[in-house]
């Protein structure tokens, strides 16, 4: 035995957490044991090991177009060129580079490195950002008695979204981690880092600037001035860094591209929805509908504005600040014209929330299943449809009578992302009421 503290002996099964308390305690804890343990056999050999000596299995496709934009700054040349050169016949999927200028101007230090080294920072970076999401996430949401570190370690990089960007090196989970930190001010009050975290991830990608709307919905203006300060600052530090040309083609011609409605399989936002319920530019670059954009845009501001209405101004408890902030992060994912499946690794925040107030008995019933719907369909079902061919099913079925059923069937995490929005809307607006009563 081990004597690590006066008058108290330990023994390897007490530090593995397998002694004392419940029968059931102990099995849990167990569990939680060996699935960290799991995850961190992953981290080592999968993201630190084959990387190091160049067997790392990941397509890192997605940190392609990144790299290409830095290469392209450093040369002098445009990282969008290949973007304005295909959108009007690619979908959004195929474009490459569209990001605000200053990420291809943070790119280019990774851009001098030889290929192999630039892939692996870029991955131990992601990597660190999903680790310090979920961990920060876990141990704001859940029961303080529970293992919260260890469980956010291993939900982090087992939630299968969060796994897909690291495979593919998504600048996704920079956004997770700026959504954590912002989550993380909004229940602890700090309106300034929470502003800042939220313009930081606008910067990654735009989406998370959509909630600086929940802060101004509190009275935050200091922290909303900071989130749009933010922008402005990246704004202006791509025109002094690549120039005012690059600036105004992000404007005028990719930000407007990425508006137009998209319904490829991978678009899981309200927009993907809707443009699969009417069979719109699903595989190929159909004529804009000017109504459809009018259905699209009206439901997910209706999305956002929602969640702003039930934003309680002053004092709230810290369980329904987490609510509002859940709410708001699965209508920001929504809202976006384009979210891809891989996106969803955001929505580990209210699953999170959700599951530490379920297991205090203070989540509405129809809270939990549907988030429960969500876990088992974005984080199970919906990989394992990939997984297993969907990509090839679904084209195979154009022209039969499984075409329309099939579409709808590829839009379940979307549909189930809306209902729980809907169910966090509300038991937050009848919690409110009966304040207000």
């Amino acid at each position: 035995m081990i004597g690590l503290s006066a008058g108290r002996a330990w023994t390897p099964a007490t530090l593995l957490g397998l002694k004392g308390g419940s029968r059931r305690e102990r099995i849990t804890r167990a569990a939680v044991t060996a699935v960290t343990a799991g995850a961190a056999l992953l981290v080592l050999i999968d993201f630190i090991v084959a990387p190091i000596t160049g067997h790392f299995s990941g397509s890192f496709d997605d940190f392609g177009p990144i790299l290409a934009a830095g290469h392209a700054a450093n040369a002098g040349a445009d990282p969008y060129a290949a973007f304005l050169a295909n959108w009007r016949t690619n979908m959004a999927s195929k474009l490459g580079f569209d990001y605000l200028p200053i990420v291809a101007t943070l790119a280019r230090p990774l851009a001098a490195l030889p290929h192999q080294l630039a892939a692996t920072l870029w991955l131990w970076w992601i990597l660190g950002c999903t680790v310090a999401a979920s961990v920060i996430t876990a141990r704001i949401a859940l029961p303080a008695q529970w293992p919260r570190s260890a469980i956010g370690f291993s939900v982090g990089l087992l939630f299968a979204p969060a796994l897909y960007n690291l495979w593919h090196g998504q600048m996704n989970e920079v956004v997770l981690l700026s959504l954590a930190v912002a989550f993380w001010a909004w229940v602890r009050g700090d309106e300034v880092t929470c502003g800042l975290a939220l313009g930081v991830g606008g910067v990654a990608k735009l989406a998370p600037a959509a909630l600086l709307l929940l802060l101004l919905a509190r009275r935050w203006w200091r922290g909303a001035a900071a989130g749009a300060g933010v922008g402005l600052v990246a704004l202006v530090a791509g025109v002094l860094t690549l120039g005012v040309q690059r600036s105004v083609e992000w404007v005028t011609q990719v930000l407007p591209a990425l508006q137009r409605a998209d319904g490829w399989y991978f678009n899981q936002s309200l927009g993907g929805l809707v443009s699969r319920v009417v069979d719109h530019s699903v595989w190929q670059v159909q004529p804009s509908l000017p109504w459809l954009q009018v259905v699209v845009t009206a439901a997910s501001a209706a999305c956002l504005l929602g969640v702003a209405a039930v934003v309680r101004v002053g004092s709230a408890g810290t369980d329904r600040r987490a609510l509002e902030f859940s709410a708001g992060v699965v209508a920001m994912v929504l809202a976006g014209s384009v979210a891809w499946w891989d996106d969803y690794s955001s929505l580990l925040i209210p699953l999170l929330v959700i599951a530490g107030l379920a297991a205090r008995r203070e989540a509405a019933r129809p809270v939990v299943v549907t988030a429960s719907a969500l876990f088992l369909i974005v984080g199970v079902a919906y990989p394992a449809f990939l997984g297993l061919g969907g990509t090839d099913w679904l084209p195979s079925t154009f022209g039969t009578a499984w075409w329309w059923p099939a579409l709808q069937l590829d839009s379940l995490p979307a549909w189930t992302a809306a209902a729980l929005l809907v169910a966090l809307l509300v038991t937050l607006a009848r919690s409110r009421s009966r304040s207000s009563a």
